[in-house]
């Protein structure tokens, strides 16, 4: 592997935004590196109770989740409609990676869904439409459940004023 090609394919997340936003009128939408971050952080608050080397691994894992987006851009709902994308591939082309990702699967897939949730509540003061990405989001673990629920008793992103 190619690892100066390698950090700079990462570093062009930075540059791809979260095509969903768009399509509701959010101008210049958090990037994919954005959602991967929080995503992480996410995860691994999931997983801590499963002790530090489970928690690491969910982290790790969700922060390459969308990976790669860096080839194949990110596409919203509507247009996975039409367009059929080979993210295993991609995933494969870029990098070689042999984790087992099964114990820690369900964390990274909440805190994904968690991480779109807390950014809806976010946009929702620039769109009234952002709340719609965030309703009716079924969570696989407990702890996901109970945060989900509190954040949309909250829908107060600025808590600190």
């Amino acid at each position: 592997m190619d690892l100066v090609k390698f950090i700079h394919e990462v570093g062009s997340l930075k540059l791809i935004p979260r095509s969903g936003w768009l399509k509701i009128g959010i101008k210049n939408p958090e990037s994919v590196a954005e959602h991967s971050f929080r995503t992480a952080i996410i995860a691994f608050l999931l997983a801590k109770d499963l002790g530090i080397e489970k928690a690491m691994k969910a982290a790790f894992c969700a922060l390459i989740h969308d990976l790669h987006e860096a080839r194949t851009t990110d596409l919203h709902k509507l247009a996975k409609r039409y367009v059929k994308v080979d993210e295993e591939r991609a995933k494969n082309d870029q990098i070689e990676l042999e984790i087992d990702f099964c114990d820690v699967e369900k964390f990274v897939r909440d805190a994904d869904k968690l991480e779109l949730a807390f950014q809806a509540v976010e946009y929702s003061a620039m769109s009234k439409l952002a709340m719609e990405f965030a309703e009716n989001l079924e969570f696989e673990t407990e702890v996901a459940k109970k945060i989900y629920e509190e954040l949309m008793k909250r829908r107060d992103p600025r808590w600190w004023r």
